[in-house]
């Protein structure tokens, strides 16, 4: 399931999620959403968070050391697992191993 938030407080409860730091502005995160959308769609049990780095506080920013976007990470209560680098949906599921 996708969810839209901008309170990063709302996936650090998850024992695993997908979390994607994005930007309106940001031509490669345009192209790369709709893939993540359909990720969303193919793989309905795990939770997918699309996150806004212009909407949350700098504090979240460093403490996920986010220095481009877009980025996409495998979490667990918050903490990173792993970088998923893919840009396509069938490469994403891939390196979940789904």
């Amino acid at each position: 399931m996708l969810k839209v938030t901008n309170d990063v407080n709302e996936f650090t409860a998850e024992d695993e999620c997908v979390v994607y730091f994005t930007a309106e502005w940001c031509n490669p995160c345009k192209q790369l959403k709709p893939h993540y959308g359909k990720v969303s769609v193919m793989d309905p049990e795990t939770n997918y968070y699309l996150v806004d780095v212009d909407k949350i506080g700098a504090d979240a920013i460093e403490y996920y050391g986010i220095k481009s976007i877009p980025q996409i990470f495998l979490m667990n209560k918050g903490e990173i697992i792993d970088r998923i680098d893919s840009r396509t949906a069938e490469g994403i599921l891939e390196e979940l191993g789904k």
